[in-house]
């Protein structure tokens, strides 16, 4: 603490919870409105850095355009000694990724963490923002039983120049869509793609690539050389797999093509295995896993939680419902296509079955025959 201010802005700063590459966080209390805050600070040996700065500034401004249930909000920014801070709404929670460290998900909890987790990605993907570091430590869930998506350091504003030089990787190898890890520019549906690897990995509780060398791991994922996902997990049911493999496809234009579509399937699925309120799921799920003691609960509708809860068999139930998923541009080309093929189909076995009854019963078929050429070249009155 010697190296830091003990107040930024209108904040005291207390204790540091965590440290990264480019930033340290820490708890601090904001005066006047006596709420809890976490308070973002540049590292000090990055001060002098412009391009650091920019990438902290911009997380700031993306932050700031951003006012959803789902990501973390943003109070201010500012600035002293030459050091930026940040002042965010500090989470009351535990982080995903710590979680998955006892197991993976039931279906349903996974399924209110997917529905979050695409309605804020939908709502930074209409602010223009790509997120490009979707992954489980970036995912908090509140003991109020809120999912938030944090972390936009290095998110991209499509609206802004691009500060990563064309073939860098930005990201997290093991999350980032074929297209990141080739150096290319990443959109919204690079984000999409991290979300169905965090699905899998949250479902099966492990990622779907993995490989002791990292030049293997790229190979892997640029080919998409991994295990389906019932393979690895058959308790999951075939219509949420099939959701998460859409997600999964090397190329973008066969994903899904918006966060709002990913959010209505995962939603539909939702809304058929769970009773009551998602919040209050998660809030009992957090109970279960030891992460909210029974003092955080005294808040909270014990009704509310008492009614939310999961269907006995969530993959029975689904596998009887007749969901589909929403289709990718190929499905909805064999959706056209079809019709009219078993038209072609139908018409060749017609002119077939005509050829046979002119050879089988010449006289009396060639007569219908010629009746019906007559009725259609007939003067129409």
């Amino acid at each position: 603490m010697a190296n830091h201010p003990k107040s930024v802005g209108t904040c005291q700063i207390e204790e540091l919870l965590g440290k990264g590459g480019m930033a340290e966080v820490f708890r601090g209390r904001q005066d006047g409105l006596e709420r809890p805050v976490a308070v973002k600070a540049i590292l000090p040996e990055l001060k002098s850095d412009a391009e650091a700065l920019e990438r902290f500034r911009r997380e700031a401004l993306a932050l700031a355009a951003l006012q959803h249930e789902n990501i973390v909000a943003v109070h201010e920014l500012e600035e002293k000694s030459g050091r930026l801070y940040l002042i965010m709404e500090l989470v009351d929670g535990v982080d995903l990724a710590s979680l998955l460290g006892h197991g993976p998900l039931p279906v349903d909890v996974a399924l209110v963490v997917g529905v979050a987790l695409a309605q804020a990605l939908g709502h930074a993907h209409f602010r223009r923002v790509v997120h490009r570091d979707v992954k489980p430590s970036n995912v908090m869930l509140s003991r109020q039983g809120v999912v938030k998506l944090t972390d936009f350091g290095i998110a991209k504003d499509l609206a802004l120049d691009d500060l990563t030089r064309r073939g860098l990787v930005v990201g997290t190898l093991q999350y980032l869509a074929p297209e990141q890890v080739l150096g290319q520019r990443a959109d919204p549906r690079s984000d999409l793609y991290s979300l169905g690897v965090l699905l899998y990995e949250v479902l099966s509780g492990q990622r779907p690539y993995r490989a002791p060398e990292q030049a293997e791991l790229l190979r892997a994922i640029v080919q998409g050389r991994r295990r389906p996902l019932r393979e690895v997990a058959p308790r999951v049911p075939r219509a949420l797999a099939m959701v998460i493999e859409r997600c999964l496809e090397l190329e973008p234009g066969r994903r899904y093509q918006r966060a709002s579509e990913l959010a209505r399937d995962l939603g539909r699925l939702l809304g058929a295995v769970l009773e009551g309120s998602p919040s209050a799921r998660l809030v009992a799920f957090l109970r279960e896993r030891g992460a909210l003691g029974e003092e955080a609960l005294t808040l909270l509708a014990s009704e509310e939680l008492e009614a939310s809860r999961a269907v006995a068999r969530p993959e029975t139930v689904l596998a009887a419902s007749q969901f589909e998923p929403g289709w990718s541009p190929g499905r909805r080309r064999g959706r056209i296509l079809r019709p009219v093929l078993w038209t072609l189909v139908a018409l060749a076995l017609l002119s077939l079955a005509a050829v046979a009854a002119v050879r089988l019963w010449p006289g009396p078929a060639a007569g219908a025959l010629r009746a019906v050429a007559d009725q259609l070249e007939a003067p129409r009155s």
